[in-house]
This record gives structure tokens, C-alpha cells and sequence, in this order.
């Protein structure tokens, strides 16, 4: 069986809601040769795992990935669905797992920055506050350095994860906090469209006050 026809298995398992091919997903994915196509699909069935609230396989399958963006997302899917049942001590856990493959050295930047981006998100959710923002600090010294790199691209993707990040902070109503970090983005056109944001956040917050 080649990959095409192993992506194609998992595909159908995965919609016919067989969970009786858990395994056979999990290998099939595990088989595939092309790093990429492996790690997407793994992430694919976890993902699917999780929904059916299988999360400790879930878990097990995302040991098996390379340390990778999938992983780390993978991780932070297990992590954010433990702590929405109210499995916080074990969520934390695996959520300085996802932190930690997060900043692996074969991921650019703006990549490492919004993984933790999205990490802090969850932990918020979670009501780990303190962690949350310990993890942004982290995801903002990543992307500002992100914004620094030779590549054009890669530094305007960290422009963009910096902007994501204020505008975050600023729907959450935390102005000051979000307007410091629009400020020094240096992509001019991402730094006016977000400070545009935190301003439309504040009118807003200022009327409902």
C-alpha cells in the first residue's frame, strides 16, 4: 500500500466513524513515508480521537510524532480538551509538553510564536492565568526576533503573530498590555491595522463601562 492509498484508508475511517479501526488508523498514519503527510495525518486521527473522547490514545499517538508543528498542536488538543472536563493537573502537564516542542529548532520563528500564542490561549481559557502569560512573553520575544530574520516572509509572519497576539489581549481587555505590543510591530501595515483594532476594543469597552 503506498501513501496515497494509506491517506485514503484513514480518510474513510475516519468519516465512517469506525471506531473499532482506532488502531489501524494510528498505523496506517504511523506507516506513511513522507514526513509531512505523516505528521498531518496523525494529527488528523487525534484529532478525531478526541472528539470521541478517546483522549488517552490520543495522547499515546502524539508520543509517536516527530517533534514537529503537528506535534506540538497535537499535544495542545490533548491538554485544552483535559482541561475543559475539568482535568487541569494533567492538562498542564501536557501542555509544557506542547510548550516544549514548540520551540524545536527545526521550526522557523513566527511558527514557535504561535504555537505558544495558541497554548497561552487555551491556559487562559483553563483560568491558568499566570501561566498564560508567562507563555506570551515567551511567544513575543520569539516573534520579535522572528521579525528580525533575512527572510522577508518569515518576518512578516511574525509581524502577523504579533498582531494576533495584541488583538487577542486587546478583546480580552487588556489594552495597555496589547497596545505595547502593537506599537513595535514593524510591519508599518500590520502595526495601523491592529493599532486600529485595539482602539475599536477600547471605544468599546469605554461605551459598556
Amino acid at each position: 500500500m503506498n501513501d496515497a492509498e494509506k491517506i485514503t484508508e484513514i480518510e474513510n475511517i475516519i468519516q465512517s466513524q469506525n471506531l473499532e479501526k482506532i488502531f489501524e488508523a494510528v498505523s496506517l498514519a504511523l506507516s506513511i513515508q513522507d514526513d509531512e503527510d505523516r505528521d498531518l495525518y496523525l494529527l488528523d486521527t487525534i484529532r478525531w480521537l478526541i472528539k470521541n473522547e478517546i483522549w488517552q490514545k490520543a495522547y499515546g499517538a502524539a508520543q509517536l510524532m516527530s517533534e514537529s508543528y503537528e506535534k506540538s498542536q497535537a499535544l495542545q488538543e490533548v491538554a485544552d480538551y483535559l482541561a475543559s472536563v475539568g482535568h487541569l493537573e494533567k492538562a498542564l502537564m501536557i501542555f509544557t509538553e506542547s510548550e516544549k516542542v514548540s520551540t524545536a529548532e527545526s521550526l522557523a520563528e513566527w511558527q514557535k510564536a504561535e504555537l505558544l500564542h495558541n497554548i497561552a490561549k487555551c491556559l487562559r481559557r483553563a483560568k491558568a492565568f499566570f501561566k498564560a502569560d508567562e507563555i506570551w512573553e515567551k511567544a513575543i520575544v520569539i516573534a520579535r526576533k522572528g521579525e528580525d530574520s533575512p527572510s522577508f516572509q518569515d518576518s512578516e509572519d511574525s509581524s502577523s503573530v504579533l498582531a494576533e497576539i495584541a488583538e487577542y489581549l486587546a478583546s480580552e481587555e487588556k489594552i495597555e498590555k496589547a497596545l505595547s505590543i502593537g506599537r513595535e510591530i514593524e510591519s508599518i501595515d500590520k502595526r495601523e491595522r491592529v493599532l486600529q483594532q485595539i482602539a475599536a476594543y477600547s471605544q468599546q469597552i469605554k461605551r459598556v463601562a
